[in-house]
């Protein structure tokens, strides 16, 4: 009997321990990874971002047809965002600056950069964002 005591503490110690190492080795608070510079995006662009469908495939009336035209225009300059761009316009640089995944390193992209969706897509949302 006494035996399997000390075996029952023991499993509930080892137990407790695993929970102990579990629960301790999650953040409670999420937190962003390192600092951010601009050699840790890709030459094309960043992705993970809600708007990566921008660079995969081509844009369509009906992706844009209940937006108005500041959405559209967000649309995009997120093609730019997800290069570096660094905005000139107060009110683009605050929303893309409250992105987590942006980070603005230079001031100008090469049309070079852009794949073909991207650059049918400015070309296309140019045509409502105003």
């Amino acid at each position: 009997m006494r035996i399997s005591k000390k075996l029952s503490a023991f499993i509930v110690m080892l137990f407790l321990g695993v929970m102990a190492t579990q629960v301790m080795a999650q953040p409670s608070i999420p937190r962003r990874s390192g600092s951010r510079t601009s050699s840790s995006y890709a030459r094309r662009g960043t992705w993970g971002t809600q708007y990566d469908w921008l660079g995969q495939r081509y844009a369509t009336w009906n992706d844009i047809r209940y937006k108005d035209a500041g959405q559209i225009r967000v649309l995009k300059n997120s093609i730019y965002a997800r290069h570096g761009y660094i905005f000139k316009d107060a009110n683009l640089r605050r929303y893309f600056n409250s992105q987590r995944w942006y980070y603005g390193y230079r001031n100008s992209v090469p049309t070079s950069e852009f794949n073909a969706y991207e650059r049918a897509n400015i070309n296309f949302l140019k045509k409502y964002d105003h």
